[in-house]
């Protein structure tokens, strides 16, 4: 599924999953204390994931259950992406966040909506790229705009991938609404 992400035509890789047991309302709890942004560069592996450790409210099965998660996604990611550190960074978020569709400037990106909704991404067949920063020009087909459900795993394809410069997916965080969402972010180290 996620490592579908090396055919060189493919710049977005999507792991529908089912929520992780029992992390529902701990991502809500979270998400209800936004603002808040934490990040660390750690190696993937058992007591990995260190990011939650200064988490607000965050304490027993529901912090075991949280670190687990990201831990098994940072693992995950550092295999695909051929690092042994990866950059995590976990966002709550209650107000607009990247509202313009764009293209991210890194070889591979991770993004898990844990609360609220979900990434939103565009076809290629539905941008005029000399137009981002426009949203209403950049996007040729409103009606092609999809968005990552809540606890999909998306690996976007960035700039910086080799051999995909100008094809990067692009996509935006979505409007916001009523409910304050909890995102996590991986990167590969050194990117921030």
């Amino acid at each position: 599924m996620l490592r579908s992400i090396r055919d060189p035509m493919i710049t977005l890789a999507a792991w529908m999953r089912l929520p992780p047991r029992g992390l529902r309302m701990v991502a809500d709890a979270l998400a209800a204390r936004a603002p808040f942004s934490v990040a660390v560069e750690d190696r993937p592996g058992p007591g990995a994931a260190t990011v939650t450790a200064g988490l607000p409210g965050l304490t027993g099965c529901g912090h075991t259950r949280l670190t687990a998660d990201i831990a098994q996604l940072a693992g995950m990611f550092a295999e695909i992406a051929g690092t042994t550190a990866v950059h995590i960074r976990l966002d709550a978020i209650d107000g607009p966040a990247c509202r313009l569709f764009h293209a991210d400037h890194v070889g591979l990106r991770l993004l898990c909506t844990y609360a609220g909704p979900g990434t939103q991404w565009v076809p290629d067949h539905a941008v005029d790229r000399a137009a981002l920063g426009d949203n209403a020009r950049a996007i040729t087909r409103q009606a092609a705009i999809r968005r990552l459900p809540r606890f999909a795993v998306g690996l976007f394809k960035g700039e910086a991938f080799p051999g995909n410069a100008g094809r990067a997916i692009v996509h935006r965080s979505p409007p916001v609404r009523s409910a304050p969402r909890l995102l996590l972010c991986l990167d590969e180290p050194g990117r921030f």
